[in-house]
């Protein structure tokens, strides 16, 4: 059995944060509906679809057209149903389209009514449109990530996005317990700035305390050095040192022992303080040695913090990756067979599965209104009359 078996979501959300949330549902039993435009999730054919291919997984298709008035019977029989509905537009959109919470509500007060946007379903910026690198830009986080000297850097993976989403689901597995007590649906609200921000969570606090920004230091960190990458006679590799047992061990393996006990560097506070000198003689230091070696004698030894910087080609050949099946194989038509990240929760009774990938556009249409009591002649006309495809 899986944990969500039973749980009916309708996911009429789009692109990234939403889409990722619904997935997680899916994975863990829930019966995803997967609401779209007769055009599609405009993030359809984002990289050659490799987005669709990952996000959409454990999904059905019913590509309908909500401005149309047949839409709305077919829409309502879904809901009466759902125990959960998921929309990810700007707010005031589904009020327009008849399916906004008071409304939804009304039709099925059981129902778990999450919204996820760019800045919340209240506040002077409700209205505007939400992107992850927006989030990025606005939380201070891109002002704090890259080279000093150098301008802002967002991070490669849409984070803040996929971050948003499982809030949404965290709220929703929260709401569908507090429905075991009370026998009420709620309103669920998560924002892609709220959840940027929370993640700056000891940047705030340490702002709060001292007035100071979070510097730019690379691949380092603020608090702790040497805590970054570095160079070595092949590829590069993260080191962190953060306690002077750590950093004797570190100077005496890669030859640089009086270091260890110079003033300028013996304490992390001092190496913080000092930094600028430091590093360019640790990075002197480490060219003599390989990646391999380091990792072997720092990382597997003396258990130093290391890792080395994985391309996504070597992350899919990793060997700790392949024991843990963390990356699969699923089909995905037109494109066939594609490597997607498998079930990242792992629960030892109940685990979650991959059952069904990511559909192709109104799939799975004609099954679900033949579920709800449609007629094939009906189906029919509706799809002449363009409501659905």
């Amino acid at each position: 059995m899986l944990p969500l078996e039973g749980i009916k979501v309708l996911d009429f959300t789009q692109a990234a944060a939403g889409p990722f949330g619904a997935m997680i549902l899916g994975d863990m039993g829930a019966e995803v509906v997967k609401i779209e435009p007769l055009t599609g999730d405009h993030f359809r054919p984002v990289m050659k679809g490799a987005w669709a291919a990952v996000v959409n997984r454990n999904k059905r298709s019913l590509a309908i057209d909500l401005r149309q008035e047949e839409s709305k019977e077919i829409i309502y029989k879904l809901i009466k149903d759902a125990d959960v509905l998921m929309e990810a537009f700007v707010p005031g959109v589904m009020d327009k389209l008849g399916v906004g919470y008071e409304a939804v509500n009304k039709i099925n007060p059981r129902i778990i009514y999450c919204s996820i946007s760019g800045y919340g379903q209240d506040g002077p910026y409700r209205e505007r449109a939400g992107y992850d690198v927006c989030a990025q830009c606005e939380c201070g986080l891109m002002a704090a990530t890259g080279e000093p000297g150098r301008p802002p850097v967002r991070i490669a993976s849409s984070l803040i996005d996929y971050g948003t989403g499982m809030y949404g689901i965290l709220g929703v597995v929260f709401a569908l317990m507090a429905r075991e007590k009370t026998g009420k649906g709620q309103r669920i609200d998560v924002s892609l700035l709220d959840t940027a921000v929370s993640w700056m969570n000891y940047w705030v606090a340490f702002y709060s305390l001292t007035g100071i920004n979070p510097p730019k230091v690379g691949s380092g960190h603020f608090y702790a050095a040497p805590y970054q990458v570095f160079d070595t006679k092949d590829d590069p590799i993260f080191i962190g040192i953060s306690s002077e047992k750590a950093w004797k061990a570190f100077c005496n393996v890669i030859g640089v022992a009086e270091l260890a006990d110079d003033p300028r560097f013996e304490t992390n506070d001092v190496r913080c303080k000092n930094r600028d000198e430091l590093i360019p003689m640790i990075q002197e230091a480490l060219k003599k040695f390989s990646n391999s070696e380091l990792f072997e004698e720092l990382g597997q030894k003396l258990g130093i913090p290391c890792a080395r910087v994985n391309t996504v080609g070597q992350v899919i050949d990793d060997p700790h990756v392949k024991a843990r099946n963390t990356i699969v194989d699923m089909e995905y038509a037109p494109a066939g067979k594609v490597k997607v990240p498998g079930v990242s929760i792992r629960m030892s009774d109940t685990p979650g599965s991959i059952r069904r990938t990511a559909p192709q556009l109104g799939e799975h249409t004609g099954e679900i209104l033949k579920e709800l009591g449609y007629e094939d002649e009906l189906i029919s006309k509706l799809k002449e009359k363009k409501v659905i495809l």
